[in-house]
């Protein structure tokens, strides 16, 4: 028998396709944290509530926090994005969006990324519940685009976090990293413009990746790595085996556990 805890109505199950006869004990768990219902099912009763039988696929690391609190993983870019890098005008902070496309001058080396998100190991933020890993990322965002230079925080759901700096933000309260559809060392185009005629590649992007303690109340983020998606996996280790996992997505509906 599976067993899957639910604050949620999204049924994530991760791997394998639903087997019919295998049992799968449902644990919906109330706001404050507390179990409020279960229930147990076939893999047959789940069939009928997957509407598309699609395995959502992506990739994911694992990550080995060490001794140091921060970790610049590659001390320089990669060689396509130096070009860009080293025209840096030393701008501390920025009129745009962090999401508006990168722009000649306005690029930070990884270097400067990293001296500046630095200081933000050992500060803490409230914790928005065990179930709220996108809103905790998305206060981590906030504090990041602020000591940045941007005077506002944007996100609008696209890779990477921070387009202007090509920075994707990563906040890990567990050893697993998720990564998406593509793997960061790819050397496929990112969707950005030309930049005095260099195109901007996956790999260049630079991993901000915060890794944070819970205690209930806070989150407080212990250790950073800075790297770029070349280097990425010099550093996290990669799945091995299944190499893209995925999952099945079913959406629990409203009365669901009144049956």
């Amino acid at each position: 028998m599976d067993t899957y805890v639910q604050k949620s109505s999204n049924l994530q199950i991760w791997n394998e396709d639903l087997a019919p006869n295998r049992r799968y004990a449902i644990i919906k768990v109330s706001q404050d944290d507390k179990i409020a219902k279960v229930r147990v099912v076939t893999g047959g009763t789940l069939a009928l509530l997957d509407t598309t039988g699609t395995l959502t696929r992506k990739y994911q690391a694992r990550i080995a926090p060490a001794d140091a609190d921060a970790e610049l993983v590659a001390n320089t870019d990669t060689d396509n994005l130096d070009r860009l890098t080293s025209q840096y005008d030393g701008s501390s902070s920025f009129t745009v969006s962090p999401t508006a496309h990168p722009s000649i001058g306005l690029l930070m080396p990884i270097r400067t990324i990293y001296d500046k998100l630095s200081p933000l190991v050992g500060s803490a933020f409230l914790d928005a519940g065990f179930d709220q890993e996108r809103n905790r990322g998305g206060e981590l965002h906030r504090r990041v685009c602020a000591t940045l230079g941007y005077p506002f925080h944007e996100d609008d759901g696209t890779f990477p976090d921070i387009r202007h700096q090509l920075v994707e933000v990563k906040l890990q309260t567990s050893p697993t990293i998720d990564l998406g559809l593509v793997t960061p060392d790819s050397a496929e185009p990112l969707d950005t413009p030309r930049l005095a005629g260099i195109q901007v590649r996956h790999q260049d992007v630079r991993y901000v990746v915060f890794y944070g303690e819970r205690d209930g109340a806070r989150v407080r983020l212990t250790n950073l790595y800075v790297s770029t998606g070349e280097a990425f996996f010099k550093r996290f280790q990669q799945f091995g085996g299944l190499v893209v996992n995925a999952k099945l997505q079913i959406p629990l509906p409203r009365l669901f556990f009144e049956d």
